[in-house]
């Protein structure tokens, strides 16, 4: 509606009566289908770079990410602040599994050795599931209008990570293999070393802003309440989160890996049988 301003948040929006049209709309599929296919074609038009280019466009890429990051958080924070809410502990800060894209991607640009090769890893197969999950349900859009900051952040946010996977595949910077099921996973799991005793101590602190679920480790985003309900209601959340990590993660990672190494093999199947027939018919 024409009554949202850009730079609206979400008290302002909710007043002038928005309650997340938005989310899962036809308007939303448009426009992640689009940026999809424009990422798609972008990746494989940076194919004919050079790979020293590439890595220059992820330094730029993880230094302006953070920058945005602290934009959002600020534009967020003030908003609680002058409505009188609490600081949002539970929800604003960059503990996602998307939020990954932050920490991780300087190690592509810039790492070497192990780091960075895992780091490759978990954009290729863990986090473009991450990326794309939002693609599909876009969570920002239940509380701000696709054309707001506050929306445009999120669906920038997720195209980034999603970019940073496709193009690492596109460019062939990064080739998935059945290590990558247990490589992508290596980042994965150093975060959770810091999420979960982050999810457990904000959950316990007086008016926190909301509940906690970093990186879907507390209740996996209410989507699967017949079972989250019955480890949080025997006080056994713990568990639940180390279910997460080390059943649900890793076979998002390997479903993702397979189905990367299936289509990259059909490709190839279909790039050399119409490279023999180009051979053919010039003989």
């Amino acid at each position: 509606m024409s009554n949202y301003g850009f730079f609206d948040d979400s008290y302002t929006l909710a007043e002038k009566g928005y309650t997340g049209s938005d989310r899962m709309s036809p308007k939303q599929f448009i426009v992640m289908g689009v940026l999809l296919v424009l990422i798609i074609i972008g990746s494989i038009l940076l194919r004919k770079i050079k790979k020293e280019k590439m890595f220059t466009i992820y330094k730029v890429i993880a230094i302006f990410m953070p920058i945005l990051e602290v934009a959002k958080i600020t534009f967020s924070s003030y908003a609680d602040i002058t409505h009188g809410a609490p600081f949002n502990l539970g929800g604003i800060l960059p503990l996602y599994s998307c939020s990954m894209l932050l920490y991780f991607l300087p190690f592509v640009a810039w790492g070497k050795g192990h780091m960075k090769k895992f780091s490759m890893a978990f954009f290729c197969s863990i986090g473009l599931v991450a990326g794309l999950s939002n693609f599909v349900y876009l969570s920002a859009a239940g509380w701000y209008p696709i054309f707001t900051f506050g929306g445009l952040y999120s669906v920038i946010f997720h195209g980034v990570i999603v970019f940073v996977g496709v193009s690492l595949l596109a460019t062939e910077l990064y080739t998935p293999s059945f290590k990558t099921i247990y490589e992508g996973m290596v980042p994965i799991v150093l975060f959770s070393a810091f999420v979960i005793p982050a999810n457990f101590i904000i959950k316990y602190i007086p008016n926190n802003g909301s509940n906690p679920d970093y990186m879907m480790l507390m209740d996996a985003n209410g989507f699967i309440p017949f079972i989250s309900d019955f480890f949080i209601e025997h006080n056994i959340q713990l568990l639940f989160s180390f279910l997460m990590l080390f059943v649900a993660y890793p076979i998002a990672t390997a479903l993702i890996t397979l189905l990367l190494m299936g289509i990259i093999k059909l490709a190839n199947k279909i790039a050399n049988k119409n490279k023999n027939e180009e051979i053919k018919d010039r003989a």
